[in-house]
């Protein structure tokens, strides 16, 4: 133990010198030797980072704030303008398409109440041949008048009569007998009693797509007596809507009233009906139901936007449209402006908080190092303080406060002298200074631990005796407690593989009844099933025996029928003789026929005779399969009461097995119970004699001390 007494001396000692050598520098007031240079911190919690933190995400808030709402605003401007454009395309192309017919609409309807035309319809059926007909001339130069009045679009205008199904057009054609007029699509204006506009259709003899425009003359009976029409050609609205672009690849379309295309952009879509592409339903209601308004909607896949117009009321609607992309390409455009303003009005931003933030920072800094010198112990600490504001403040109080720190150098040396003499074992000291402000406390605090410790170290004396006497029992009780505890462990493990062993058993008797259930079971399922096969088979012997008796009636009719026949080639045979010569073949004849009738007999009597053998069979069939029935039943209950017995057996072996597993349970527990108790034994007894050891040794070390 001398050996360790010395170390701890010589490293006490140590220690002491060294702060001795530090505040004798300190007390010369040497600069420079413990000084070092201090970078300030980038510590994510500093002053510094919590300007930039706590300001940034104010302005970030701000700006994100202003961002949205000015995203906002011009989302609705530019929207609301693509929107009006939109609108403004449609119903231009709208207004321009009803400008555009009018003048047609007109002419066809006053065409269809001139009274000259009027009079011919309503005499023409009377008529054989339409071109003698009187008013035909005049009718014809008319509606050729007509034509002439803008021969570039209107391709011909022609006039129908009902009841005489034939047209003449100012192109001096006269339909023949085999055209009829209730299956021309115009007709309709007939059956609503209108004026129509018919989808487009290929002319071939000029080569233009048409659209007819038709109107319903009235006869001098009120009802409609012809049509009215005029074929107008499309070449020039398709010239006027392909002008209409909107954006840059945006366009317009014209649709009939029945949803076939009259004008796209693609020559291939027009004809063809809506219905038929794959065109959104919201597309295809607004069309049929003509709901004028902005929609957005998808044409094989791509989403557009578009605004819906009617043509007056020819029935036609233009619909304008545009992708979504192209649509919302300016507000996109606009966003990503505002975003690239935004984030370079918030990196300037951070710019100047960083800059602010060091200039507030550096003064701080240069504390912290005095500061750091501070704590490190080294008082010979001088700051150039220059600032007037808070910084400035806070340099000068740390001046004020080194100041006072030099003058309890003195203290700290008397504390440290006598902390080294109780540190070698020397604990009655005496400390000769007057100390003031809080060093008084720190006196008091010396003296008091020097009695404390004095006053202790004569209790550890005293208790080490006693423990010293006390261990040695210990360790003698405890080893007699690891043998006891060694010898019942023994027992228990034997225990254990019995309980073990009888478990095991137990869980195979569980398996074999478990199985034989389960055999028990699959018998029970076939014997089931093989009762419902012979109840099916008595119901089929049943409807057997139900068809059998229905033949047994057949074969009473056929019977009737053979004596029918006998009788009736007998009665044939009779008037056979009486004709004489001339009856001798039909009387070859109703003799043949007699003999049928006597074999049709004797073969109905043979299969009566066959049907009787087997309904008796069928009968003593189902007595059997009656027994078989109820055998089955008898052996189906057995076997159900076998199974109950098997399966409460099963029931049995899982409780007794759970009751093994918890038996077994407890005496493992039991076993490690005591296991741990002979462990801790063991440990107890080396515990004791090594605290009978640690006793010698703090008797050893209490008299090391100096005491009163």
């Amino acid at each position: 133990m001398a050996p360790k007494k010395d170390k701890n001396e010589s490293r006490v000692s140590v220690n002491v010198n060294g702060m001795k050598s530090k505040f004798a520098n300190l007390k010369v007031g040497k600069k420079g030797d413990s000084k070092k240079e201090l970078q300030l911190s980038n510590n994510k919690n500093g002053i510094s980072n919590q300007i930039q933190s706590k300001i940034g995400k104010s302005v970030i808030l701000v700006l994100i704030v202003v961002a949205l709402i000015a995203t906002i605003m011009v989302n609705n401007i530019v929207t609301e303008s693509n929107d009006k454009e939109l609108k403004l395309e449609s119903q231009v192309a709208a207004y321009q398409l009803a400008e555009f017919f009018a003048p047609y609409e007109t002419m066809t309807d006053q065409l269809a109440v001139n009274a000259e035309l009027q009079l011919l319809l309503s005499t023409l059926s009377n008529s054989k041949n339409t071109a003698k007909h009187s008013g035909y001339p005049d009718a014809l130069v008319n509606i050729q008048n007509m034509q002439a009045l803008d021969p570039e679009n209107i391709n011909a205008v022609w006039f129908a009569d009902i009841d005489a199904n034939v047209i003449a057009t100012s192109l001096g054609y006269i339909s023949d007998e085999t055209w009829e007029i209730t299956t021309r699509p115009w007709y309709h204006c007939v059956e609503e009693n209108r004026t129509i506009y018919s989808v487009p259709f290929f002319e071939t003899t000029t080569g233009k797509n048409i659209i007819t425009i038709s109107s319903p003359v009235a006869g001098f009976s009120g009802s409609a007596s012809g049509v009215a029409g005029m074929d107008i050609a499309v070449d020039t609205i398709m010239e006027n809507l392909s002008a209409y672009k909107i954006g840059d690849n945006g366009y317009v379309m014209l649709v009939a009233e029945d949803g076939t295309f009259i004008y796209h952009p693609d020559e291939e879509v027009i004809g063809t009906n809506i219905n038929d592409m794959n065109v959104s339903d919201n597309l295809k209601e607004a069309i049929a139901n003509k709901t004028e308004g902005l929609m957005n909607y998808r044409t094989d896949g791509q989403g557009k936007a578009g605004y819906l117009a009617n043509v007056g009321h020819t029935g036609y609607v233009v619909i304008s449209s545009i992708t979504n992309w192209e649509y919302n390409f300016s507000i996109l455009s606009l966003i990503i402006m505002f975003v690239v303003i935004f984030a370079i009005g918030l990196l300037v931003i951070i710019i100047s908080m960083r800059k602010t933030a060091a200039q507030i920072v550096r003064p701080l800094g240069k504390l912290n190092e005095a500061a750091m010198k501070l704590a490190e112990g080294d008082l010979d600490v001088e700051l150039e303080v220059t600032s007037q504001d808070e910084v400035g403040e806070l340099g000068r109080s740390i001046e004020k406060t080194v100041s006072r720190l030099k003058e309890y150098i003195n203290y700290i040396n008397e504390i440290s002298e006598v902390l080294a003499q109780m540190a070698n074992g020397r604990l009655a000291i005496e400390l000769k200074y007057a100390y003031v402000g809080e060093f008084q406390k720190v006196k008091e605090a010396l003296l008091h631990i020097s009695e404390s410790i004095n006053e202790v170290m004569y209790n550890i004396k005293d208790s080490s005796e006693q423990v010293s006497v006390g261990s040695d029992d210990l360790a003698r009780a405890a080893q007699g407690l690891a043998e006891g505890a060694e010898s019942q462990a023994a027992a228990i493990e034997e225990l254990v593989a019995t309980a073990v062993t009888v478990a095991d058993q137990v869980e195979e008797n569980k398996n074999d009844a478990e199985k034989s259930a389960l055999h028990t079971k699959e018998v029970t399922d076939m014997m089931e099933e093989s009762q419902k096969q012979m109840n099916l088979m008595r119901e089929a012997m049943n409807k057997i025996q139900e068809a059998s008796n229905k033949v047994v009636g057949i074969i009473k009719t056929i019977e009737d029928i053979a004596d029918q026949t006998n009788l009736l080639s007998l009665n044939a045979s009779i008037e056979a003789a009486r004709a004489g010569e001339a009856g001798r073949g039909f009387a070859v004849v109703a003799g043949e026929i007699g003999n049928l009738a006597n074999e049709s007999a004797r073969a109905v009597n043979t299969t009566r005779d066959l049907i009787g053998v087997s309904l008796a069979e069928i009968k003593n069939g189902n007595a059997i399969v009656d027994e078989v029935v109820a055998s089955l039943s008898k052996a189906v209950e057995k076997i159900d009461e076998v199974n109950a017995m098997i399966q409460k057996t099963a029931e049995n072996a899982v409780s007794q097995m759970q009751s093994m597993n918890q038996i077994r349970d407890g005496v493992e527990e039991m076993s490690q119970s005591i296991q741990d108790n002979s462990a801790m034994a063991e440990e107890t007894s080396a515990t004791s004699e090594e605290l009978a050891a640690q006793a010698v040794t703090l008797n050893e070390l209490v008299q090391m001390f100096e005491l009163k």
